[in-house]
């Protein structure tokens, strides 16, 4: 094996991040109406139960207008539509949301995998029937009062909602031949890299979105989140996270041994360990942190903060992922 081989087997792979997020009354993904309910989008379990979730395509169009909040120009303003097939620019160079989320063109036979991978946040605790009720009276249209109106009502949910993202880093800001539709690929500058993953994790911290916000606002970011450098792409924390709950204070309580299990498989590939807490959030926060900080695998020692300072610690971590030197970082 040459050395460029040796180097590229040692550089880090992938970033795998986990996290949290709590929904306090709301349905952020509906699925389809039944009469005039809304249903919520739900999976069934062996048992029989429910539990609600978000798809991860509405993830995706949370964090594209997230970082369109930010600043960043998207593609679709250009977009062409043809039929019932939306065209892209295919410019990836030039759009954020083409290289990191990828697209499709059928005319031109050219196509982009995403490099974020987004699960759906999945409920941590069964779906139990509440339901939202609402009303439209006609008496405001200068119609009789006995004329009525309409009533709807909408499935709503309590709960905390675990996720996971895995973003391939050998892959963003870099396009191949065939992506393009052309002979030769393009890549952007490091320094290009890493300005879009950090504003990635940026729209991440501030992520709000789905659907009904006029009435069900819901606060979408992470109320704890687990951020993992590897030397290997893998989606670690998947099914990593999992709680208990503390019915005293109406507050959760994380459970390690999933987490470490996920931890010890990747033991040999784990580059950087970062941990971030909302303050308020877990019933035993102190105990957590604590034993979050003792974790150690493979000498990489776990760093716990808070969910701002582990996001912003993230995004130091990723300036190493391509060498940007203090110069690059005003």
């Amino acid at each position: 094996m040459g050395e460029r081989e040796k180097k590229d087997d040692m550089e880090s792979k992938a970033i795998a991040i986990g996290y949290l997020l709590k929904v306090p009354a709301g349905n952020v993904n509906a699925s389809h109406t039944e009469g005039n309910v809304i249903i919520a989008k739900k999976v069934t379990l062996p048992n029989g139960s429910t539990l609600p979730y978000i798809s991860g395509q509405a993830l995706r169009r949370a964090l594209r207008d997230r970082l369109e909040g930010l600043g960043w120009s998207l593609s679709e303003p250009f977009c062409e539509p043809k039929g019932q097939e939306v065209i892209p620019p295919v410019r990836p160079w030039e759009f954020i949301d083409e290289d990191l989320f990828g697209y499709l063109d059928t005319s031109g036979n050219r196509r982009r995998t995403s490099p974020v991978r987004v699960s759906p946040a999945v409920g941590l605790f069964p779906y139990r029937g509440d339901r939202d009720l609402g009303t439209r009276s006609f008496e405001k249209f200068s119609q009789p009062f006995h004329a009525g109106g309409n009533l709807f009502e909408t499935e709503i949910y309590r709960n905390l909602f675990h996720g996971a993202i895995l973003i391939e880093l050998d892959r963003v800001g870099r396009f191949e031949p065939l992506e393009l539709g052309s002979e030769e690929g393009r890549e952007v500058s490091k320094e290009e890299r890493y300005r879009r993953l950090a504003a990635l994790l940026e729209a991440l911290k501030l992520l709000w979105g789905g659907g009904r916000t006029a009435r069900l606002l819901a606060d979408l970011s992470p109320k704890f989140i687990a951020y993992a450098r590897l030397r290997v792409k893998y989606p670690l924390f998947l099914d990593a996270l999992s709680v208990g709950y503390d019915g005293s204070c109406d507050k959760p309580l994380l459970e390690l041994a999933p987490l470490k299990g996920a931890l010890n498989r990747v033991e040999s590939y784990l580059e950087r360990l970062i941990f971030g807490i909302e303050p308020g959030f877990f019933a035993d926060e102190a105990q957590t942190s604590t034993d979050l900080r003792e974790l150690k695998v493979n000498g990489v020692k776990a760093e716990v903060l808070n969910v701002s300072e582990a996001i912003d610690r993230a995004k130091e971590d990723l300036k190493g992922v391509w060498a940007i030197g203090a110069e690059s970082r005003s």
